[in-house]
């Protein structure tokens, strides 16, 4: 699914990631964009490239700066 143009602001087809403070925007080589959760580092059991769109999220919490 693509993300905007933009990796540090993806859209709102990434459901409950693109408000979440958790969710960093990666771009590869070939320029495909994908929401990494940070929660995945300290806690195994949140995948590291969930699948999108997010509907619910027992770690989600909203960032200071919502993305679009």
């Amino acid at each position: 699914m693509p993300l905007s143009p933009n990796p540090e602001r993806p859209n709102s087809a990434a459901g409950l990631c693109a408000s979440c403070l958790y969710a960093r925007a990666i771009e590869s080589a070939k320029g495909s964009s994908f929401l990494l959760c940070q929660r995945s580092t300290t806690d195994p059991s949140y995948p590291k490239y969930p699948r999108l769109p997010v509907l619910s999220c027992p770690g989600h919490e909203p960032g200071s700066k919502p993305y679009p």
